[in-house]
């Protein structure tokens, strides 16, 4: 079946209803026509230049369907690093299948979100989009054999040994996966971003900001919304953390932050040092 890609630009409003800078959404749906039985990915992205703390959406995505329905439903963020300027991309995949055959319609789609740290409100607004459900397939009966039926089951009864067999086998040779917690890619990650980094702090500082911000999602369920300060020292306490281990979280963070857009020249060492003492830290680190 082809692929095809709708991709949208759509101007963003302020709450006064003027246009707002710095942010885009962009709009795609992965196929224009599907079989009753397939699903179609529909996503929605957003990109803006700064941090991902630069806006928060406070409010989920309310999308009305027409002849489809949600499957399964994702969302990410990301940052990387375009000449300098760091780029945050927000996504959210919608996985739609029919509920029957015909025109398949998404509404439009509204997307509030808040600017930091003036706490502006603003929309975003995607377009509609369509696609073609082709009808069900109808079920062919065969005529009735009694000895070809017995002939289906003795191959049938072949072939699910024949696979038991094959997966028993494999599964035999398989490596066992190992799933690691938090802390373990947490540490795992810090080497890696320190070698990516070298003697680039501000790298290693927007790296370090990153794996921590992952690490207070994936073990409490807790990120940062706007500049890291007292009040998130707070909110980790309220969430588990120990005292002590809040507070030097929240002053990494809080130092990664100004580091990032620092002019400041740093040694070759501060690298290591501070990879050093981030290892040290989560190595005794209780979860």
């Amino acid at each position: 079946m082809a692929r095809l890609v709708f991709g949208l630009l759509v101007l963003i409003l302020s709450a006064g209803g003027a246009l707002a800078d710095g942010i885009e959404v962009s709009q795609s749906l992965e196929n224009s026509s599907i079989a009753y039985a397939d699903s179609v990915k529909f996503e929605i992205v957003l990109t803006w230049d700064g941090p991902q703390t630069a806006y928060l959406f406070d409010k989920p995505l309310n999308p009305r369907f027409e002849s489809l329905k949600v499957r399964r439903f994702a969302s990410s963020i990301g940052s990387s690093l375009t000449g300098g300027t760091e780029v945050t991309t927000k996504k959210f995949l919608y996985v739609l299948e029919p509920t029957m055959a015909g025109i398949g319609r998404i509404e439009p789609v509204t997307i509030s979100y808040l600017s930091w740290p003036d706490s502006l409100p603003g929309q975003l607004l995607t377009e509609a989009m369509s696609v073609a459900i082709a009808p069900p397939q109808a079920v062919v009966t065969p005529e009735q054999s009694y000895r070809w039926l017995w002939w289906l089951i003795i191959f049938g009864m072949a072939f699910v040994v024949a696979a038991v067999v094959t997966v028993v086998v494999r599964r035999n040779r398989r490596p066992v996966e190992v799933v690691k917690t938090p802390r373990e890619d947490l540490l795992e990650e810090l080497a890696g971003a320190r070698t990516a980094a070298g003697s680039d702090l501000k790298k290693f500082q927007t790296d370090v900001y990153k794996i921590l911000t992952v690490f207070l999602r994936r073990q409490y369920n807790l990120e940062p919304f706007g500049p890291v300060d007292d009040r998130f020292e707070q909110r980790m306490k309220d969430a588990g953390v120990e005292h002590a281990a809040a507070k030097k979280i929240n002053e990494w963070l809080s130092r990664a932050e100004r580091d990032k857009y620092s002019p400041a020249e740093f040694g070759p060492g501060e690298t290591v040092r501070l990879e050093s003492e981030l290892r040290e830290f989560f190595e005794k680190f209780r979860e």
